[in-house]
């Protein structure tokens, strides 16, 4: 079987789509189609339910996932190490993120990163922790950065702490505060990122026993972080999402004080040369010294 075709397969599911997955793979959307077709009559059953809205995998074709996962994964490490034995750079490498990190620490990181090693594609897979847990369970990932999961089974390399923090309007009665108590959250209109389900903003709660009323739910912090400077309601978020935004908002330190680690989550297996020689880059930039 021909792994390139396997490779558009993968393509297509996850972005839904033929022209996105050419757009990736740097194929025209018709050689993505064509790729398909061809791989459909080799095996002798559909993969693909086409739409004008795009396409979604058939049963039969996630049935194939984990191996056709499995596949992607060998054959990049194996592009990976031949290519380091012939004393070449090149691969591809998939990281998963939180977009805060992504936009606040990554930058740095990536630039020294490409640098050393130029001919090696770099992919970020932005998403809230059980998306990116999701990737790493389904090696659509080499490593992920994000905040640390007490019943992860995956190695954690802790990089920094970052401090939990109240966001509040500018016309908030406590805004002229020098801090703001956990508890009142119960008394408040609170906004819920991560589609209402923030990671670490549940486990803070629950380890406080505190219960939020829950008024509006987003996907992204950023519009969280808009909604509240327009005086909508509050939350809590860790202080890396809101550095670098220029939302009129009031930022306080919580009572009791409350801090996550982010560091990196490593797959189960062996990473790839690419992949460990990341790892090793971003706990020399990142770590805490």
């Amino acid at each position: 079987m021909d792994f390139k075709k396997c490779e558009a397969l993968l393509a297509a599911i996850d972005t839904g789509s033929f022209t996105k997955a050419a757009e990736q793979l740097h194929y025209t959307p018709s050689g993505i189609s064509h790729m398909m077709t061809n791989l459909e009559a080799e095996l002798g059953f559909p993969l693909l339910y086409r739409s004008k809205t795009g396409v979604v995998p058939t049963p039969s074709a996630l049935e194939l996932m984990p191996v056709l996962r499995e596949m992607a994964d060998c054959a990049n490490r194996f592009e990976q190490i031949s290519s380091r034995i012939n004393g070449l750079q090149t691969g591809r490498l998939t990281i998963g993120v939180y977009t805060s990190i992504a936009t606040c620490w990554l930058p740095p990181v990536i630039k020294a990163f490409a640098a050393s090693y130029p001919g090696i594609r770099i992919i970020l897979k932005e998403g809230i922790h059980q998306e990116l847990d999701s990737f790493l369970e389904n090696r659509q990932v080499d490593v992920c950065l994000y905040s640390e999961k007490s019943d992860s089974p995956y190695t954690w390399i802790p990089l920094r702490k970052d401090p939990m923090i109240a966001v509040l309007p500018p016309e908030h009665p406590m805004a002229g505060e020098k801090i703001y108590p956990l508890s009142a959250c119960q008394q408040e209109d609170f906004i819920m990122p991560a589609y209402g389900a923030d990671y670490d903003v549940v486990q803070l709660f629950h380890a406080y026993d505190i219960h939020p009323k829950v008024k509006y739910e987003t996907i992204e912090n950023h519009a969280a972080l808009s909604m509240i400077a327009q005086g909508l309601g509050m939350s809590i978020m860790n202080r890396l999402i809101t550095e670098g935004h220029t939302a009129n908002v009031v930022k306080l330190p919580i009572d009791p004080p409350h801090t996550i680690s982010m560091g990196i989550a490593l797959p189960f297996g062996e990473l790839s040369p690419a992949a460990q020689a990341f790892v090793d880059l971003t706990c020399e930039m990142l770590g805490e010294k």
